[in-house]
């Protein structure tokens, strides 16, 4: 005979999985709002500094904050 499960079981089973799911889900979202909070936090600390090496008329320093911005922008879109 099948080892069968009852209907309770099956549903508690479900349920169970379900919640697993759930935590994934809830893990990646947690996930994402982090790892936008840093781009964001890189993005802002960037944008200052060009600010800054404009300020100064620093052309070499403004050309390797410029260039670190669009590989940034381009590895995780604007």
């Amino acid at each position: 005979m099948k080892n069968e499960k009852s209907y309770s079981e099956s549903v508690k089973s479900l349920s169970m999985s379900e919640m697993k799911n759930d935590a994934v889900v809830q893990e990646l979202l947690i996930d994402m709002i982090i790892l936008e909070s840093v781009l964001n936090t890189k993005k802002n600390i960037l944008a200052k500094q060009i600010d800054e090496a404009l300020d100064t008329k620093d052309k070499p320093l403004f050309l390797k904050l410029s260039s670190e911005m669009n590989i940034l922008l381009k590895q995780f879109g604007n």
